[in-house]
């Protein structure tokens, strides 16, 4: 898939004991899903993603700890803490009818009210109650913020995506 590049699923926490396990803090909607996936990648924010190898995994209390390949003991597992987790959009299971995924909105061109366009999604941000579409500026309205951030919410918000088009319509303003 062109453009596969990992994207963040998780993060390592702090080591647990002194084997090198480390907390994970899965950002799946089911978090044990995040096991699934193969390959893993990691990195620091800003920094090139890796691929890393996961020996084993398992519960631990309300969350899990993972295992890396070659990682044996505390302070060896110390260099990875706070690491994010990454996975390539090709290894995800196909989205059901209906549904997507976040990061297939990407690159999709928003239309506001009035068929005003706004710019192209650059990103996501996902921190809290909705996802936030981090949208670029349209040639059309360069002049006017350098980024948008509209709530992915479908239905008031978001009225429609059509991901074969790569178009989002929204009911926002040129001037929100």
């Amino acid at each position: 898939m062109a453009g596969d590049v990992p994207r963040p699923m998780g993060r390592l926490g702090s080591t647990y004991g002194i084997k090198g396990w480390l907390k994970v803090q899965s950002f799946t909607e089911q978090p044990e899903n995040l096991f699934d996936y193969s390959p893993w990648f990691f990195r620091r924010r800003g920094e090139e993603w890796r691929e890393v190898q996961v020996e084993a995994w398992k519960p631990h209390g309300d969350g899990f700890i993972v295992k890396l390949n070659a990682v044996d003991v505390r302070e060896e597992a110390q260099l990875y803490t706070g690491m994010e987790i990454g996975i390539k959009r090709s290894s995800l299971p196909p989205a059901s009818e209906g549904e997507f995924y976040l990061c297939d909105l990407e690159g999709c061109k928003v239309i506001g009210l009035n068929e005003v366009e706004l710019g192209v999604v650059s990103r996501i941000m996902d921190h809290g109650a909705a996802p936030l579409l981090v949208v670029s500026p349209s040639d059309r309205t360069k002049n006017g913020p350098k980024e948008r951030l509209i709530p992915c919410v479908i239905g008031p918000i978001i009225t429609s995506i059509d991901l074969e088009a790569k178009i989002i319509r929204a009911e926002w303003g040129e001037d929100y």
